[in-house]
């Protein structure tokens, strides 16, 4: 003969079940609305860091001052020195300006509107001196593939 449990126990398993279902809910629920932001906010800090430290390698090597030599800039110079310094999958975009630069010069490895259609797009921006005492503005952009 099977005892039938007293009406208190039930209605302390259903609460106990109640309270799991709850729990898993409100779990899946969190999980899903911002477990995605968390990997985009950290890509983001990333990127940042890596075109920072890119920018200040470039300036401490002595690249840029190589690659614009007498107002002409060496674009392959400059291309191959980030691309050396990046990781494969990602994209950059580097702009100079000021000097003796009669107009902005531009390197990229990226296809054409990818930092528009990105999801992540890191942007650093440092002022250097060259050794001959002229003041250029750099840009670097990067993104990573993939993130559209």
């Amino acid at each position: 003969m099977v005892k039938k449990p007293s009406s208190g126990q039930a209605r302390i398993l259903e609460a106990v079940i109640a309270a799991i279902l709850m729990f898993i809910t409100f779990s899946a629920a969190f999980f899903m609305l911002f477990s995605s932001e968390r990997v985009f906010k950290q890509e983001a800090v990333d990127l940042n860091r890596l075109a920072h430290n890119i920018l200040h390698r470039l300036a401490e090597s002595g690249v840029i001052d190589e690659a614009l030599k007498d107002g002409e800039a060496d674009a392959g110079k400059l291309m191959s020195a980030i691309q050396s310094l990046l990781p494969q999958n990602i994209y950059f975009n580097m702009t100079i300006s000021g000097g003796d630069l009669s107009q902005p010069i531009s390197v990229s490895n990226a296809p054409q509107n990818i930092f528009e259609e990105s999801g992540e797009v890191a942007s650093a921006s440092i002022i250097y001196t060259s050794k001959r005492g002229l003041i250029y503005w750099l840009t670097l952009k990067l993104t990573r593939a993939g993130l559209v």
